[in-house]
Protein backbone atom coordinates (compact mmCIF):
# COMPACT_ATOMS: atom_id res chain seq x y z
CA UNK A 1 0.00 0.00 0.00
CA UNK A 2 1.03 3.88 -1.10
CA UNK A 3 1.78 5.90 2.05
CA UNK A 4 -1.18 8.63 1.84
CA UNK A 5 1.05 12.07 0.33
CA UNK A 6 -1.89 14.56 0.79
CA UNK A 7 -0.53 18.10 2.40
CA UNK A 8 3.44 16.04 2.14
CA UNK A 9 5.66 19.47 1.48
CA UNK A 10 7.75 18.73 -1.94
CA UNK A 11 11.19 17.09 -0.81
CA UNK A 12 14.43 18.79 -2.17
CA UNK A 13 15.47 15.61 -3.84
CA UNK A 14 11.95 16.41 -6.36
CA UNK A 15 13.77 18.90 -7.34
CA UNK A 16 15.01 17.59 -10.06
CA UNK A 17 12.04 16.06 -11.40
CA UNK A 18 9.04 17.42 -12.93
CA UNK A 19 6.93 18.24 -9.94
CA UNK A 20 3.16 16.88 -10.23
CA UNK A 21 0.87 17.86 -8.20
CA UNK A 22 -3.02 15.28 -8.53
CA UNK A 23 -6.05 16.48 -7.54
CA UNK A 24 -8.46 13.13 -7.32
CA UNK A 25 -10.65 12.47 -5.03
CA UNK A 26 -10.29 9.74 -2.67
CA UNK A 27 -13.08 6.86 -3.93
CA UNK A 28 -11.05 7.41 -7.54
CA UNK A 29 -7.92 5.99 -5.79
CA UNK A 30 -5.47 8.79 -5.47
CA UNK A 31 -2.80 6.49 -4.53
CA UNK A 32 -2.81 4.50 -8.07
CA UNK A 33 -2.98 7.29 -10.38
CA UNK A 34 -0.26 8.91 -8.69
CA UNK A 35 1.89 5.21 -8.43
CA UNK A 36 1.49 5.86 -12.38
CA UNK A 37 2.68 9.18 -12.34
CA UNK A 38 5.63 8.24 -10.54
CA UNK A 39 6.62 5.40 -12.90
CA UNK A 40 6.99 7.64 -15.75
CA UNK A 41 9.55 9.47 -13.68
CA UNK A 42 7.60 12.40 -11.66
CA UNK A 43 7.58 13.87 -8.37
CA UNK A 44 3.97 13.63 -6.91
CA UNK A 45 1.58 14.96 -4.52
CA UNK A 46 -1.67 14.68 -3.95
CA UNK A 47 -4.78 16.74 -2.84
CA UNK A 48 -8.20 15.61 -2.11
CA UNK A 49 -9.81 18.96 -3.38
CA UNK A 50 -11.89 21.17 -0.87
CA UNK A 51 -14.95 18.74 -0.93
CA UNK A 52 -12.83 16.20 1.16
CA UNK A 53 -10.45 18.76 2.95
CA UNK A 54 -9.09 22.11 4.01
CA UNK A 55 -8.29 24.06 0.55
CA UNK A 56 -5.36 26.57 1.40
CA UNK A 57 -5.98 27.62 -2.29
CA UNK A 58 -9.30 28.64 -1.96
CA UNK A 59 -9.24 29.74 1.44
CA UNK A 60 -6.22 31.94 1.39
CA UNK A 61 -5.33 32.66 -1.99
CA UNK A 62 -1.98 30.90 -1.77
CA UNK A 63 -1.34 27.04 -1.60
CA UNK A 64 2.77 25.61 -1.24
CA UNK A 65 1.70 22.81 -3.55
CA UNK A 66 0.12 24.16 -5.62
CA UNK A 67 2.89 27.27 -5.79
CA UNK A 68 5.51 24.84 -6.19
CA UNK A 69 4.08 21.56 -8.49
CA UNK A 70 5.09 22.18 -12.19
CA UNK A 71 1.92 20.86 -13.17
CA UNK A 72 -0.89 20.47 -11.49
CA UNK A 73 -3.47 17.85 -11.88
CA UNK A 74 -7.22 18.41 -11.57
CA UNK A 75 -9.46 15.55 -11.83
CA UNK A 76 -12.05 16.63 -9.74
CA UNK A 77 -14.17 17.61 -12.83
CA UNK A 78 -16.50 19.65 -12.09
CA UNK A 79 -17.09 19.11 -8.55
CA UNK A 80 -15.10 21.79 -7.81
CA UNK A 81 -14.94 24.26 -10.41
CA UNK A 82 -13.45 27.05 -8.20
CA UNK A 83 -10.02 25.58 -8.06
CA UNK A 84 -9.95 24.64 -11.43
CA UNK A 85 -10.69 28.69 -12.18
CA UNK A 86 -8.41 29.71 -9.42
CA UNK A 87 -5.65 27.70 -11.24
CA UNK A 88 -6.08 28.96 -14.33
CA UNK A 89 -6.47 32.59 -13.27
CA UNK A 90 -3.30 32.94 -11.57
CA UNK A 91 -0.55 34.97 -13.09
CA UNK A 92 1.85 33.30 -13.74
CA UNK A 93 -0.73 30.19 -14.14
CA UNK A 94 0.86 26.78 -13.48
CA UNK A 95 0.88 24.26 -16.46
CA UNK A 96 -2.92 22.66 -15.72
CA UNK A 97 -3.81 19.22 -16.86
CA UNK A 98 -7.76 18.89 -16.24
CA UNK A 99 -9.93 15.57 -16.58
CA UNK A 100 -13.65 16.87 -18.26
CA UNK A 101 -15.81 15.62 -20.12
CA UNK A 102 -15.90 15.90 -24.18
CA UNK A 103 -19.17 18.37 -23.25
CA UNK A 104 -17.10 20.56 -20.64
CA UNK A 105 -13.70 20.21 -23.18
CA UNK A 106 -15.67 22.18 -25.78
CA UNK A 107 -16.91 24.51 -23.48
CA UNK A 108 -20.33 23.42 -24.46
CA UNK A 109 -22.84 25.40 -21.52
CA UNK A 110 -24.67 23.44 -19.98
CA UNK A 111 -22.39 20.47 -19.84
CA UNK A 112 -22.48 21.03 -16.15
CA UNK A 113 -25.87 20.68 -14.39
CA UNK A 114 -26.99 24.50 -13.06
CA UNK A 115 -23.58 25.99 -14.88
CA UNK A 116 -23.32 28.00 -18.02
CA UNK A 117 -19.87 28.54 -20.14
CA UNK A 118 -16.91 27.48 -17.48
CA UNK A 119 -15.67 30.05 -15.46
CA UNK A 120 -11.94 29.41 -16.97
CA UNK A 121 -10.09 29.68 -19.82
CA UNK A 122 -10.01 26.87 -21.83
CA UNK A 123 -6.96 27.93 -23.47
CA UNK A 124 -4.99 27.91 -20.47
CA UNK A 125 -5.74 24.14 -19.88
CA UNK A 126 -4.43 21.21 -21.17
CA UNK A 127 -7.48 19.00 -21.27
CA UNK A 128 -7.74 15.14 -20.79
CA UNK A 129 -10.78 13.83 -21.54
CA UNK A 130 -12.68 11.10 -19.31
CA UNK A 131 -12.40 8.22 -18.89
CA UNK A 132 -8.56 9.05 -19.05
CA UNK A 133 -5.48 6.40 -19.22
CA UNK A 134 -2.44 6.01 -18.97
CA UNK A 135 -1.06 6.96 -21.89
CA UNK A 136 -3.63 10.04 -22.60
CA UNK A 137 -2.78 11.22 -18.78
CA UNK A 138 1.11 10.77 -19.68
CA UNK A 139 0.60 12.56 -22.91
CA UNK A 140 -1.28 15.73 -21.30
CA UNK A 141 0.98 15.94 -18.70
CA UNK A 142 4.24 16.34 -20.87
CA UNK A 143 1.91 18.81 -22.91
CA UNK A 144 1.20 20.92 -20.35
CA UNK A 145 5.01 21.36 -19.31
CA UNK A 146 5.66 21.97 -23.02
CA UNK A 147 3.35 24.88 -23.06
CA UNK A 148 3.70 26.05 -19.60
CA UNK A 149 4.18 30.14 -19.01
CA UNK A 150 6.19 29.72 -15.96
CA UNK A 151 9.36 30.43 -15.81
CA UNK A 152 11.59 27.75 -14.81
CA UNK A 153 13.17 27.51 -11.22
CA UNK A 154 16.87 28.69 -11.12
CA UNK A 155 19.22 26.26 -10.35
CA UNK A 156 21.44 26.35 -6.57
Amino acid sequence: MRRRTTREPWARRDDDRVRVLLECEPHSSPSIIASVIERHGFAVRTCEGPSFDHCDLLEGGACALVDDADVVVNMLRSRDRDVLAELAGRDPAPAVVAEMTHAQASGAAGSDPGAGAPPYDLDRITVVETPVNTRALIEAINEAVGRSVRPALPAD
